[in-house]
């Protein structure tokens, strides 16, 4: 995932860091967000729901689409066992990046 797609959903959630030590756990929490989010969205990929009804769910934010491209890059797995590490490992891949960046 591009560092600047986790960045940018950061932002759209409402991210405010501080410098003090107050800014990592608002960082926590945002990313923490922005994880949960990415973890529906590649469930729902996994589901089968289509790029076009998760826009509108979702709505057409940048942000929004980024992540939905960002899912649908990815491969749809037809175990269970496969669709929850899928959804797994892509949301912890945008927690990861939302804490690098924002984090640094």
């Amino acid at each position: 995932m591009k560092p600047w797609i986790a960045g940018t959903l950061c932002l759209v959630l409402g991210v405010s860091v501080h410098v003090n030590g107050q800014g990592m756990d608002r960082t926590g929490q945002q990313c923490e967000r922005v994880s949960n989010l990415a973890a529906q969205v590649m469930e729902r990929r996994q589901l089968g729901t289509s790029k076009e009804h998760l826009r509108e769910q979702l709505g057409q934010a940048p942000a929004t689409h980024h992540l939905i491209e960002a899912a649908f890059d990815q491969p749809r797995y037809h175990t269970q066992i496969m669709q929850d590490r899928a959804r797994q490992d892509f949301a912890l891949s945008f927690y990861r990046s939302c804490i690098q960046r924002l984090g640094s």
